[in-house]
């Protein structure tokens, strides 16, 4: 096989480990590591495990999606893990050659440290020690959602300083943000390439004017920051989601992020990836925001079509969401198709009951749940279900 894409467990976030096999070598990617917990689990020890077949390990390119933090998370413990290895004057685990990540600041085209200045650097480095040493830097008194989007951010700036600390190049070949612009994107890894369909600068245009408008207006209220933090959490992963077409010989992945559907369809026309009535069919399609229903629409999935559905979750915040599952029925009834989940579905609905029930919300297992409806189609036969960590080899 010239091509290997494995979505691994990675709680409520994504983490995915792609390889390419060239003449003479082998190139590797990973994208996202997951949140708290993930990268001591899964990703060293999958790394670890390529390692040792390997004799030595590089990881050509590391790829942020965004800034969220069940994306970053465990690249942040990656990274240091490296940076422990040189302090301690021991060889690297393993090398990374290309860092792709935007971070908040690339974004807002201010210059790494520009919008700590404009947050406040205390609260920014509170962020850092998580949601008690943060609560405790604002009084007490801010919204969980502010919290992730603030720690988002201060996690966003440390992986960039690590990364230039180890001396890995970051967005090459300029260090430019990873952005659709005019004349499609490439990035070459080997002969893989990788055609960045979004963020799209128009789209990045809404995020900066909202920050603008926060910095002329809001900044002046007694707590500004908790009311920004609000503001932006649906504009950062919606507009700021690396989305990228990644071809390997005739293998061909769609990565989203946690892009919205809408987003990711205009980004692929744009590029002129689609064909003239818009459409484009995939081997591999990794679900936008772990299967969310939010995050995708009839007429993307009727438009952008592939062999492989990818829902990276555990049934936190209630993702893979039955409805998508359901969406992705609806328009392809003929099935013919793989649909992969990296937890069986079983311990999805159990996490999704959970986390309804400490929110007063009641689950019901035959309308919320998705074990039923993967039974029903492993029952008819026409949609092939793979449960628990997803390899794909093309």
């Amino acid at each position: 096989m010239a091509f290997t894409f494995e979505a691994l467990p990675a709680r409520y976030g994504d983490s995915l480990f792609l390889t390419f096999r060239d003449p003479g070598r082998t190139l590797r990617m990973l994208v996202d590591a997951g949140p708290s917990r993930v990268y001591p689990t899964s990703v060293k020890p999958r790394l670890e495990k390529e390692r040792q077949a390997a004799g030595r390990l590089t990881l050509d390119a590391v790829m942020v999606s965004h800034i969220d933090e069940d994306h970053i998370f465990g690249l942040l413990e990656l990274f240091t893990d490296l940076q422990d290895s040189d302090e301690r004057q021991q060889p690297r685990p393993w090398d990374v050659r290309w860092l792709l990540h935007n971070s908040f600041d690339a974004l807002l085209a201010e210059g790494e440290g520009g919008a700590a200045r404009a947050l406040g650097g205390e609260t920014v480095l509170a962020s850092l020690g998580g949601a008690e040493a943060l609560s405790a830097a604002l009084g007490g008194e801010f919204s969980h959602t502010a919290e992730l989007v603030l720690a988002s951010y201060a996690q966003g700036s440390r992986l960039a300083s690590l990364a230039a600390a180890l001396r890995v190049t970051r967005n090459p070949p300029d260090g430019s943000p990873i952005m659709s612009v005019a004349n499609p994107r490439v990035l070459k890894l080997g002969e893989a390439s990788l055609t960045i369909v979004g963020p799209r600068e128009s789209e990045l245009e809404a995020l900066r004017k909202a920050w603008k408008k926060w910095q002329e207006t809001v900044k002046a209220k007694a707590k500004p920051t908790a009311e920004l933090a609000s503001t932006l959490d649906e504009s950062v992963p919606n507009l700021s989601s690396i989305v990228a077409l990644l071809r390997h010989g005739d293998a061909t992945v769609l990565l989203t992020g946690d892009a919205r559907a809408d987003y990711i369809h205009r980004g692929l026309q744009a590029a002129g990836l689609t064909d003239p009535a818009g459409k484009l069919h995939i081997d591999i399609l990794k679900m936008p925001h772990h299967g969310s229903i939010r995050n995708v629409t009839a007429e993307f999935l009727g438009d952008v079509t592939a062999d492989h559905y990818v829902a990276s979750g555990d049934g936190t915040y209630g993702n893979p969401d039955r409805a998508t599952l359901e969406l992705i029925e609806a328009v392809r009834p003929a099935g013919g198709y793989h649909v992969h989940l990296t937890y069986d579905a079983a311990t999805c609905d159990r996490i999704h009951e959970a986390w309804r029930r400490d929110r007063g919300k009641p689950f019901t297992a035959a309308t919320d749940g998705i074990a039923p409806v993967i039974e029903r189609w492993r029952n008819e036969g026409r949609i092939e279900v793979r449960e628990g960590p997803v390899k794909i080899e093309l």
